[in-house]
């Protein structure tokens, strides 16, 4: 596909579809993939993309050795602060969306919500290959699984039919191991 930017054209190839890691609003995701730009070697491209690949904005290409040494900062960030602590930060601003905000009039109405099960986090990587927040409900997963479904189908992806069938079939595994889950625990 070709992109214009001011009077260049740019020349773009997606090579490999890695995957989702926020999916986002209105049919924008940030994904990554490895992308030959203007025929040059690939180059693993961190970039939001509109789900039907016809524009992206803004990004980052990386080459092998500046994506490994990504990896390592990353990873001695995150070995700073637990996964836990990410997830009760999020558990807390989610908590709070519908209380009184500093300064606020004090005449919002508050409510209790029924307090749903959060999963276990072994359900993580499911989650991850559904392309959704940790802990989304069953709702969503159904959404998310027929989306991909449709996405990753080996009819609407010909040129590379292996990877197109393992991905729907660790997409509907995934799903039902969360599904499973959220069966025994119900609220």
């Amino acid at each position: 596909m070709a992109y214009k930017y001011e009077d260049d054209e740019i020349e773009c190839e997606i090579i490999e579809s890695f995957g989702i890691f926020s999916p986002g609003i209105k049919s924008w995701n940030k994904e990554i993939n490895l992308v030959s730009w203007n025929g040059r070697p690939p180059k693993l491209d961190i970039r939001s993309w509109q789900r039907d690949h016809k524009k992206c904005g803004k990004g980052i290409a990386l080459t092998r050795e500046e994506a490994e040494a990504l990896h390592k900062l990353l990873n001695k960030i995150l070995k700073e602060k637990p996964k836990e602590e990410y997830h009760k930060e999020r558990n807390y601003y989610e908590g709070n969306k519908n209380k009184e905000k500093p300064g606020g009039s004090g005449q919002q109405k508050r409510t209790k919500a029924k307090k749903k099960p959060e999963p276990p986090m072994s359900l993580e990587p499911f989650y991850d290959e559904l392309e959704l927040v940790f802990g989304a409900g069953p709702e969503a997963c159904k959404s998310a699984r027929n989306t991909l479904l449709k996405k990753y189908h080996p009819d609407k992806n010909a040129g590379n039919i292996a990877f197109a069938t393992r991905k729907t079939i660790r997409i509907k595994e995934a799903y039902e191991k969360v599904m499973e889950w959220w069966s025994a625990n119900k609220s």
